[in-house]
C-alpha cells in the first residue's frame, strides 16, 4: 500500500557512493572550472595542509620559522546559488546533498542520475564499495504527552506501566543500527524529539541505509541499487510512525 504524504517531511535527502580512489580519474577532472559548472555554479577547494619544520622546534611567542610546506587538494564542494543543492567529492566518496523542498523521490532519483552522468567518463570502471541514501524528515508536533501516540520505538514515560522512567520525558533520542536479513544493507536511525519555543516539539526522524555491496559504476545499477534502498527505508519509516503522526504530513 502506497500512503501520499502531500506535506513531505524531508528535510534532506542525500546519496553517498564509496569507491576505491586508485581506480578513477574522477580529482584530476575536477581542476577544470568549468566541470560542472551547469548544475553548480559555485566552486570551493578544501585543502590540506602539512607543514615540515625539518629539526626545528616551535618557540614560544613571535618568531620566523623554516619550512617545507604540502599543500594538496582535500575534496571539492560545488554548490547552487541558493546553497540548497551540495555536491562534495573527496578521492573515495561522492555526496549529493538536496535541502530543496522534497517533490518526490523519482525527481530526487533523477537529480542525481543526471549528476552522476557527467561524472560517469571519468569513473569508468571504478569499483564502488558502498551505496548509500540518507533522509531526515522533521515533524511538528502538537504535544509529547504519550510518546507512544507518534512512534512505535518508544521506551514509555507513562507512570502506570511498571517499567516506565518516573517523570515526564522533555527530550528524547534513540539511535539504532538494523541488519537488513539476507543481504550486504544495515541501516542507521536516529529519533530525536526536541521541544519548541511555543510549547510544541519537533520531532527529526534520521534513516540512512547503506549497502555494502561491492559494485562496478554504471548508472543503471547504481539507479536500480538507488530504488531498493529506497524501497528499505519507506519500510523502517512507516513502520516506525502511527497514523496519528501520518496524519500530521498530509
Amino acid at each position: 500500500m502506497t500512503i501520499i504524504l502531500d506535506n513531505s517531511p524531508v528535510a534532506t535527502a542525500l546519496l553517498q557512493i564509496k569507491y576505491k580512489s586508485e581506480s578513477a580519474d574522477l580529482m584530476k577532472a575536477l581542476s577544470d572550472k568549468h566541470f560542472l559548472s551547469y548544475y553548480f555554479p559555485i566552486k570551493r577547494n578544501n585543502i590540506s595542509l602539512g607543514l615540515n619544520l625539518g629539526n626545528s622546534s616551535i618557540p614560544l611567542g613571535q618568531a620566523k620559522l623554516s619550512a617545507i610546506s604540502d599543500a594538496k587538494i582535500d575534496s571539492y564542494l560545488f554548490t547552487t546559488t541558493d546553497q540548497l543543492m551540495k555536491l562534495s567529492i573527496s578521492n573515495d566518496t561522492i555526496t549529493i546533498i538536496d535541502e530543496n523542498k522534497y517533490i518526490g523521490w523519482e525527481s530526487f532519483k533523477m537529480k542525481c542520475l543526471d549528476i552522476l552522468k557527467i561524472i560517469a567518463p571519468q569513473m569508468n570502471t571504478t569499483e564502488i564499495i558502498r551505496t548509500s541514501i540518507r533522509y531526515v524528515n522533521r515533524i511538528e508536533l502538537p504535544d509529547f504527552n504519550v510518546p507512544s501516540d507518534y512512534i512505535r520505538t518508544i521506551i514509555t514515560s507513562v507512570s502506570s506501566e511498571p517499567d516506565s522512567i518516573p517523570y515526564p520525558l522533555r527530550q528524547y533520542n534513540m539511535r539504532l543500527l538494523m541488519d537488513i536479513p539476507n543481504s550486504d544493507i544495515y541501516s542507521i536511525v536516529n529519533h530525536n524529539i526536541s521541544p519548541l519555543q511555543n510549547n510544541a516539539y519537533i520531532y527529526t526522524f534520521d534513516i540512512d541505509v547503506l549497502d555494502r555491496q561491492c559494485l562496478v559504476f554504471d548508472i543503471i545499477t547504481i539507479s536500480s541499487c538507488m530504488d531498493k534502498l529506497r524501497e528499505i527505508k519507506n519500510n523502517i519509516f512507516f513502520s516506525n510512525l502511527t497514523t496519528k503522526t501520518l496524519d500530521l504530513c498530509k
